[in-house]
């Protein structure tokens, strides 16, 4: 009997397909998962996100622009609704509230934003009392001002072009300045600077050069010997190195500026002390600049 050829059917059976076209075409495609969904979804999404972000840059871009270009008007609008009400003032010395707030000249109802802040501290700082002003804002509608008025530590008699005398004051810095109000009880407990020379700047007087001492010289008898310091009229810079102070218990005493002073007000002290116990007259004049060796002279 002749041998069978094998069929396609059979050779599926025994081997592999060797063509697409032996793949069974009716099997379904594999369900797609359920995070491949989730994948597709947030990728949609970031989408729109993106695209509603770039519309919205978009509209308050235009906004913004609109905002500038009407930016004076509205400031204006603003600043026509917000009046200062009120001036708080603050001074560290003499100047009062109601002398303080004349020399500003504020206007009346002026504008909180519009005024010159600038232009209203140069004018307090014009004033030779005033070390130091700062003036700010507070809203809605109060102005700030802080007044640092100067320490005067001597006073000075001056003449004015027309023969007028008039009282000048100068502080450790050397600056010298006319005060508008001083309390009465400090100005008669300065002594009189003697020993320099003034000189005018324009409508002011130049710094009193080499003062420092002296100004440490008063600090420490105010601190340590009140009762030597309030019976000095005047205190002097006639001498170099030297510091001359004139009064009631000593007609002169003279300091170094070179030693301590702590130390030679304590000599003093104990000098004044031991005159005034013995009775033994005024003292005429005291020279402290001989450490130990102190020579006195009396009436």
């Amino acid at each position: 009997m002749a041998a069978r050829n094998p069929t396609a059917s059979s050779r599926r059976q025994k081997g592999h397909a060797h063509s697409w076209k032996d793949i069974n075409q009716s099997v379904k495609p594999k369900a797609m998962s359920s995070a491949s969904e989730r994948r597709i979804w947030i990728g949609r999404l970031k989408t729109f996100g993106l695209l509603v972000s770039i519309v919205g840059v978009v509209v308050a871009a235009l906004q913004l622009a609109s905002f500038v270009e009407a930016g004076p008007e509205l400031l204006t609008k603003a600043g026509e609704s917000l009046p200062i009400r009120s001036i708080a003032i603050e001074t560290d010395g003499s100047l009062e509230r109601d002398w303080l707030t004349e020399r500003l000249e504020i206007p009346e109802n002026e504008n909180l934003l519009s005024v010159d802040l600038s232009a209203l501290k140069a004018k307090l700082e014009s004033v030779g009392q005033i070390e130091n002003a700062e003036v700010e804002r507070l809203f809605p509608d109060t102005l700030i001002v802080t007044v640092k008025e100067r320490q005067p530590i001597a006073r000075l008699l001056a003449q004015r072009a027309n023969g007028e005398r008039m009282l000048l004051f100068v502080d450790e810095s050397g600056h010298v300045f006319e005060a508008e109000r001083m309390d009465k009880s400090l100005v008669n407990s300065l002594p009189f600077l003697d020993g320099v020379a003034l000189r005018r700047e324009g409508s002011a007087f130049s710094r009193i050069e080499n003062i420092a001492p002296l100004a440490s010289l008063l600090q420490e008898a105010r601190a340590i010997a009140p009762h030597i310091y309030k019976r000095w009229r005047i205190v002097s810079l006639e001498k170099q190195d030297r510091l001359i102070a004139r009064g009631k218990a000593a007609k002169e005493v003279v300091f170094d500026t070179r030693q301590d002073f702590r130390d030679q007000l304590g000599k003093l002290d104990y000098i004044l002390d031991h005159y005034r116990s013995a009775r033994t007259g005024i003292i005429d004049h005291v020279d402290l600049t001989l450490g130990d060796q102190v020579p006195v002279r009396s009436l």
